[in-house]
């Protein structure tokens, strides 16, 4: 099994487009391989829970997910204990819409998501507690995709501790790319302190405008300074975020002939290659 970290510390990169879409090609790909495939769970450790609702029916159908954000014996409650009734703590989301094996999502809470980076920095030993919780549950999953907040405190970096994998989407712009520095001097202090099996999948270029010649030249630039990292790249395409809005993933959304279904399907096969290997 694998545990991939999906990070990125500035918000509006398409972090939680590619968290949910990675879980459903993930989940999809399960299912053509094996028989009785094991689930992929999606953790969505943003408190704002975009992931959570793009899964549970999208941000407009609040009579699907509301009742999934604001369960009283949720995942943050759970995850302070350090330990929860994880039958009860995790459910079927709606993703991959064309699939009968859902991606699985824990219940959760909205307020209590917001508190949770202070509580939990409270606690003894804080950095692994979520490394401490997900251990009864790895076994029964193929793959848990954690998407984070938009932050480098603790909750990215209990995240990363978890994990044996990261993922970095990026809008390939000059702001972020200076802000790749400190994505991976956080990567590399959680290497040398805790996890030294972490490794970086690569980073994914999203919301792309191949019209945009900044764009392609700060694509390069990214080449350049992270040689063999950079996965293929997704577009800024009208679907993607159609798909978003009607909490689809992109693969029951569009076509297999459509670019936004290619452009994920590639990103999900070079994550599947990189983890053989």
């Amino acid at each position: 099994m694998a545990i991939i970290s999906v990070l990125n510390h500035k918000g509006g990169v398409g972090k939680t487009t590619v968290s949910v879409n990675l879980a459903a090609g993930l989940s999809i790909n399960e299912e053509r391989k094996h028989k009785d495939p094991k689930p992929v769970l999606l953790l969505d450790l943003d408190d704002q829970l975009n992931a959570t609702m793009i899964a549970c029916g999208g941000p407009h159908d609040s009579s699907s997910y509301m009742p999934i954000i604001t369960v009283e014996d949720s995942f943050p409650e759970a995850l302070l204990d350090g330990f929860g009734d994880y039958d009860n703590l995790i459910t079927e989301s709606k993703i991959p819409r064309d699939s009968e094996h859902k991606v699985h999502i824990f219940k959760t809470n909205h307020e209590k998501m917001i508190e949770l980076p202070f509580l939990l920095h409270n606690l003894p030993q804080s950095e692994t507690q979520l490394a401490r919780f997900l251990e009864p549950i790895l076994d029964y999953y193929s793959h848990i995709i954690i998407d984070n907040p938009p932050s480098l405190n603790i909750i990215p970096v209990a995240s990363l501790i978890a994990s044996q994998y990261t993922l970095v989407p990026i809008e390939p712009d000059p702001l972020s790319i200076i802000g790749l520095s400190s994505i991976f001097a956080t990567i590399n202090r959680v290497k040398r302190d805790f996890n030294p099996e972490l490794q970086v999948i690569g980073v994914v270029p999203s919301r792309v405008r191949v019209a945009r010649k900044r764009y392609m030249e700060a694509i390069e630039e990214i080449n350049q300074g992270y040689p063999d990292l950079v996965l293929p790249y997704i577009k800024d395409l009208v679907e993607v975020e159609d798909a978003n809005m009607s909490g689809s993933d992109i693969f029951s959304y569009t076509t297999p002939q459509s670019q936004p279904y290619r452009q994920f399907l590639k990103v999900v096969r070079s994550v599947v290659e990189r983890i053989d290997n």
